[in-house]
C-alpha cells in the first residue's frame, strides 16, 4: 500500500506577519490544503506538529495546534525537528493501517523572536562550545574545511546564495528573492569568515500543512495522485569536537535510507528536480556532494529559491520545499515551472549545529514503492 499526498497548503513566506498570529497562520494553511485535498477536517485521522517548544517561546506549545488543524480530541504526534521528518512519520502511521489520512503541520513566526542569534547559542554545548562570539562560527568552521578539501572555492558559494536569490524572481511566495550576482554576496558583511551575511538565510514567517493518506483512502482526490516512494532520516556525530566538518554523514545515511526503499540507484538520472537545504550557501554544495549529485545538476535544485529566498522557516523549511514540489510534480509551478517533472527529491536539514537530515522521495508517475 502506497502513500500519496493530496493535499497542500502554504500561508507565506514573509520578513513579518504582523497582521497574522502563528495560529493564524496555521488555519490559513490547513484551510488550503483541506481544499485542495477534497477533504473536511472531519475525515482526518490525526496530524503530526513539527516545532520546538524553545523558538515558540512556551513549553507544551503544540498543544496551541489542534484548534487550528481541526483536530481536537484526536492524536497531535509532535516532532522537535524539520517538516520532513515529519512526513517520514506520517507516512510510517499510515502504513500501520491505523491511520488512514493524517496531516502534518509546521509553522515559523520568526518575527516574535528578539534574540534569534541567542536561540542559536542557546543550542551550542554550554560548556566547550559558547564563545563569545557569533554563533554562526561553527558554519565559519565547516565552510572553511568543505573549501579547502573539496574543489570548490569561496566564489563557487557566492554563486550558489546569488543564483538562489535571483532566480526565485520567479516564485511570488519567496519573500527574498532579489537580483544579485557573485560579488555582491562577497562584498556583503562578513558574519563568522568565510561566511557573509548573503550566504545565510534570513528569518521569515510561514505555515505549511500537508494531507497525506493510504492509497485507497486517496480515491476521491481531486488532484492526480503523488506518491511518497521514500523516506529516511539521520544524524551525524552529534560532539562537535568529534564531527567532520567538511561533509554531511546525516545526509549520506538518510539518502541511503531514502534511495533504497524507492528503488534509486543514480540520482541524477532518476530525479527531475531537488531541494537542498541551502540555510548556509556552502551547505548546499556539501548536501549536494552527500546525495550524490553533482553541480550539473544546479539547474534543478530549488527552483523555488530554496531557503535562501524564501527565508529560514526554523521547523517549516522542508514544508515549504515540499509543497513547491508537490506544485512542480502536477505542472503547477508557473513561472518557475521544471517542465516535464515526475519525480522530486527532497532534503532537510535542522541547522546548526546538528547534521540532522531528512530525504523524501515524491513520485508522480502513478506507483508506489510496493
Amino acid at each position: 500500500m502506497g502513500v500519496v499526498v493530496m493535499g497542500v497548503g502554504i500561508c507565506g513566506s514573509f520578513p513579518a506577519s504582523g497582521g497574522l498570529s502563528y495560529r493564524e497562520l496555521i488555519a490559513k494553511a490547513a484551510a488550503m490544503a483541506y481544499e485542495d485535498a477534497g477533504v473536511t477536517a472531519e475525515q482526518i485521522d490525526g496530524a503530526i506538529s513539527c516545532e520546538e517548544d524553545f523558538i515558540s517561546g512556551y513549553s507544551i506549545s503544540d498543544e496551541y495546534v489542534p484548534d487550528q488543524l481541526g483536530m481536537v480530541r484526536k492524536p497531535v504526534y509532535t516532532i522537535g525537528g524539520d517538516f520532513l521528518q515529519g512526513i517520514a512519520s506520517a507516512v510510517m502511521q499510515i502504513n500501520t493501517g491505523r491511520f488512514n489520512i493524517l496531516v502534518v503541520e509546521s509553522y515559523s513566526k520568526a518575527s516574535n523572536i528578539m534574540t534569534k542569534d541567542e536561540i542559536l547559542h542557546f543550542a551550542l554545548d554550554p560548556t566547550y562550545n559558547r564563545f563569545g562570539v557569533s554563533p554562526h562560527y561553527l558554519a565559519g568552521i565547516e565552510m572553511q574545511q568543505f573549501l579547502e578539501n573539496s574543489n570548490y572555492s569561496e566564489e563557487d558559494v557566492a554563486e550558489i546564495a546569488a543564483f538562489n536569490r535571483s532566480r526565485a524572481l520567479e516564485n511570488p511566495l519567496a519573500c527574498y528573492a532579489s537580483k544579485l550576482d557573485g560579488n555582491d554576496v562577497l562584498d556583503s558583511r562578513t558574519i563568522a569568515s568565510p561566511v557573509t551575511e548573503l550566504m545565510m538565510a534570513r528569518p521569515a514567517d510561514a505555515a505549511v500543512v500537508v494531507v497525506l493518506a493510504s492509497e485507497a483512502a486517496a480515491g476521491d482526490c481531486p488532484q492526480d495522485p503523488i506518491f511518497v516512494s521514500g523516506t529516511g532520516w539521520a544524524s551525524g556525530n552529534s560532539l562537535i569536537e568529534r564531527r567532520a566538518h567538511d561533509t554531511s554523514d546525516g545526509t549520506d545515511l538518510a539518502a541511503r535510507m531514502a534511495y533504497e526503499e524507492a528503488g534509486i540507484s543514480v540520482p541524477e538520472e532518476q530525479f527531475d528536480v531537488a531541494y537542498v537545504s541551502d540555510l548556509y550557501a556552502h551547505r548546499q554544495l556539501m548536501h549536494l556532494d552527500a546525495l550524490g549529485i553533482s553541480t550539473d545538476f544546479l539547474p534543478f535544485v530549488n527552483p523555488d529559491g530554496g531557503s535562501q529566498a524564501m527565508g529560514d522557516l526554523y521547523e517549516a523549511n522542508g514544508g515549504a520545499r515540499f509543497y513547491d514540489a508537490v506544485k512542480q510534480l502536477r505542472g503547477q509551478a508557473g513561472t518557475h515551472q521544471i517542465e516535464g517533472a515526475k519525480t522530486a527529491l527532497l532534503h532537510g536539514w535542522r541547522g546548526i549545529p546538528t547534521d540532522t537530515c531528512a530525504v523524501v522521495v515524491l513520485d508522480a508517475k502513478g506507483g508506489s514503492n510496493e
